[in-house]
């Protein structure tokens, strides 16, 4: 199985989908809910990106089938979506997933693809913490370009994924 995009995130749509589909071939989406559009995904992991199992299991995902050349990585808003009131985190929780989690998945795909491109998709509806999320990773990349400046990094809105 051939995977041309990875996308991290609860959010991703048909229509976006059928759009990473048409540009990257295989999709695989990583989320934390079995409700995402799986007619059009190649395939699904559900796993808690903030848990160290769910990180340990995304991480040799990624060592057994290898690096997607794209992977695309939500900065989800705090509060989440009507529906999943069930859900609901806590600060620590939502930090530990959009920032330790992402971070080490981070470090994690470099390594073994150094000529990724890394999309961060900002949220439609920013909140304070995925702004402070999105500052944090900005920070980040800057070192990163300089280690590794094979590597793209993008922080985009949802309308603009398909062309990038």
């Amino acid at each position: 199985m051939t995977v041309g995009c990875l996308y991290i995130g609860d959010s991703l749509t048909n229509e976006v989908a059928l759009q990473l589909l048409g540009s990257d071939g295989g999709i695989v989406q990583i989320t934390r809910y079995l409700d995402g559009p799986v007619d059009v995904v190649m395939s699904s992991l559900t796993l808690n990106l903030g848990s160290v199992e769910g990180q340990a299991r995304l991480l040799d995902w990624l060592r057994q089938k290898g690096t997607p050349a794209r992977i695309i990585c939500e900065l989800q808003a705090f509060e989440l979506g009507a529906g999943y009131e069930e859900h609901t985190r806590s600060a620590t929780d939502y930090l530990t997933t959009q920032i330790v989690g992402v971070t080490r998945l981070l470090e994690a795909a470099l390594s073994l693809n150094p000529n990724l491109v890394w999309v961060f998709l900002r949220p439609p509806q920013a909140d304070v913490w995925s702004q402070a999320c999105e500052a944090y990773f900005h920070v980040l990349v800057e070192g990163l370009r300089t280690a590794v400046p094979s590597a793209d990094f993008n922080f985009l809105e949802v309308d603009q994924v398909a062309g990038s």
